[in-house]
């Protein structure tokens, strides 16, 4: 019995061994089934969309993918990527056909559009503008943004992909975190060392790479040094590529101050940043022109976007303005400054443009608002076998340089009259005003401010004058208010040369608000007077009902009436290395460095 048994073992294991492959195979069958129903429909299931940073296609992204990414939860949006790895449906090549325009955008997840399906990122928009404001010619915008990338990125990209488009204009968008690479590591060249190499369409369609990319994050997480054995040949040492790779020189170690500011996005997009992150900006700017000379060096234009983040839309934050607008201005850049346009167009509604409170990223409209201005700065006229491209932004950057800060104090029925220097402030008149005050019970703090006397009238007035011993160019104004509804209440702030014909700047009414607002809410007012530098200028605040506005006692104000003059500059002369090279649409596209 013991001798039949062990002749049987065998056997049994061998027919066991035969079910395992063929349930291996039925498995096999079902999946390559199914892969190919996925390459019918156009398309495969995906968690999410990865950057791969493929040898052999345009784009940094994985090509031929359709899915609703719900990364962000509350947040389901469709992305496509086409067969060059870049966002979008319409499939792209190196070469294009003569007399077709060909915008390049390169950037973060602003410009890949986080948050909002395909035709609605900010390319897609752009060219659905392009395409009816120039009947006679094809147009195609490729989106190369890509999430997580900086400006380092994108020159390692342009240099590698993006030239051998062959693009007349490149978009290039700044977001305040590309700052913060320089202290870390540079996304694209550590994403070349982890993935990289050649995409392979059947391997993408069977799935190879989804599971070695699991089983990859899998051991990174649990087994790193076994990780970096494989990978490396040795045990991870050395330092990282931030530090060797051909950015090293950008690369900064930050101190205990500049690690700090890094971990405050406010304080790095406010101008009192400026010194603490100087290393960041000046390696910036150097890197900025490399990107500048690699662009003209392809015979493309180039236009700069920065890309606001929301808190620029609420509050006086200019750092990137201030560091960058004038230095693209004295090297040929073409700069484009978002924030404005949004501050003005907000209104009211501050988040009109934005994702939140689910996300951070522009929405729909605010992509509508960039391609808009896109699109504006770009002049495109015929000319014998082609065309030529102009790019002149419609409103000129403004770049906050050398602020004069007042901050106001609220006193009796008005305010306490300033007399700093080169800027003062007076009250003109002030009627039907009384003063209010409450304690915050932090450190003493206390907030105090205006209200109109409704035993007398339901309207009180404010009208300031504003001195400066030079032209202004721009006043920008910050007031924190309060509104409670449904009392028929409003704040209103306008402007006049003379002090009178008051141009309206800021309005709100307490039908804008569901319920009575906190000491939190404040709003900015930007005077443009570029057209006409002033030395005098007047303000008047008008008040109705239960309407007020106040101010803290805490040095420096978060809650503040602050006034801002910025003094007028001369018009500089501006380099031409950057706008003045005709296209060539029907020329060979250049090949990567």
């Amino acid at each position: 019995m013991e001798g039949s048994a062990g002749m049987r073992a065998p056997g049994f294991r061998r027919h066991v061994r035969l079910a395992g492959i063929g349930v291996f195979c039925l498995l096999l069958a079902a999946h390559l089934a199914l892969a190919l129903l996925w390459v019918l429909a156009g398309g495969r299931p995906a968690a999410q969309v990865e950057p791969r940073g493929y040898r052999n296609v345009l784009g940094d992204l994985e090509p031929r993918l359709r899915l609703t990414d719900r990364e962000i939860p509350g947040l389901p949006y469709q992305v496509s990527l086409n067969n060059q790895g870049l966002r979008g449906t319409r499939p792209v090549s190196a070469a294009r056909k003569p007399g077709t325009l060909r915008v390049l955008c390169l950037g973060d997840s602003y410009t890949y559009g986080v948050g909002v399906d395909d035709a609605l990122a900010y390319p897609a928009q752009l060219r659905s503008i392009l395409a009816k404001r120039l009947p006679g010619l094809d147009v195609e915008v490729v989106n190369a943004g890509v999430p997580f990338y900086d400006l380092f990125d994108e020159l390692a990209y342009y240099r590698e992909k993006g030239a051998r488009l062959a693009p007349d204009v490149v978009v290039l968008q700044f977001y305040i975190n590309d700052l913060e690479a320089m202290a870390g590591s540079f996304f694209r060249e550590d994403l070349l060392v982890r993935q990289g190499g050649d995409y392979n369409a059947f391997e993408q369609a069977i799935g190879r790479e989804a599971a070695e990319r699991r089983i990859n994050a899998w051991l990174d997480v649990h087994f790193p040094w076994l990780v970096g054995l494989v990978r490396g040949g040795g045990l991870p040492q050395g330092p990282s590529r931030a530090e060797t790779g051909p950015f090293a020189v950008y690369h900064i170690k930050p101190t205990d101050e500049e690690q700090a500011l890094l971990r405050d996005r406010n304080r790095q997009l406010s101008t009192a940043s400026d010194r603490q992150a100087k290393r960041f900006w000046d390696n910036y700017r150097r890197a900025l022109l490399e990107f500048r000379d690699a662009v003209a060096a392809s015979g493309a234009k180039l236009l700069f976007v920065i890309a606001p983040d929301a808190a620029q839309v609420r509050e006086d934050y200019n750092q990137p303005a201030a560091a960058l607008v004038p230095f693209c201005r004295e090297n040929g850049i073409p700069v484009l400054d978002l924030a404005r346009q949004l501050r003005v167009m907000s209104g009211e509604k501050v988040e009109r443009y934005y994702l939140l409170p689910v996300n951070g990223h522009i929405n729909a409209e605010g992509n509508t608002v960039w391609a808009a201005a896109v699109a504006d700065s770009l002049r495109v006229s015929p000319k014998p076998g082609g065309f030529d491209v102009t790019v002149a932004p419609a409103f000129p950057a403004f770049g906050y340089e050398a602020p004069m800060r007042l901050n106001l104090r609220f006193d009796g029925g008005g305010i306490v009259p300033v007399d700093r220097g080169p800027l003062r402030v007076r009250v003109v008149r002030s009627a039907n005003l009384l003063p209010w005050a409450v304690d915050t019970g932090h450190g003493g703090n206390r907030i105090a401010g205006l209200v109109p006397d409704v035993g007398r009238g339901p309207v009180g007035e404010l009208v300031l004058r504003l001195d400066s011993d030079t032209p202004l160019d721009q006043v920008s104004v910050t007031l924190f208010r309060k509104l409670a509804p449904p009392i028929n209440g409003y704040v209103l702030l306008g402007w006049s040369r003379h002090d009178g014909d008051y141009k309206t700047v800021l309005f709100g009414s307490d039908a804008d608000v569901a319920a009575p607002e906190s000491y939190e809410t404040s709003r900015l007012a930007e005077i443009d007077l570029r057209g006409a530098p002033a030395r005098e200028l007047y303000l008047r605040l008008e008040l109705r009902n239960e309407a007020r506005v106040f101010a803290e006692s805490a040095d420096p104000p978060w809650r503040r009436f602050e006034i801002v003059g910025y003094p007028a500059r001369e018009n500089a002369p501006v380099s031409a290395a950057a706008t003045d090279r005709p296209a060539s649409p029907a020329g060979p596209g250049p090949r990567p460095d």
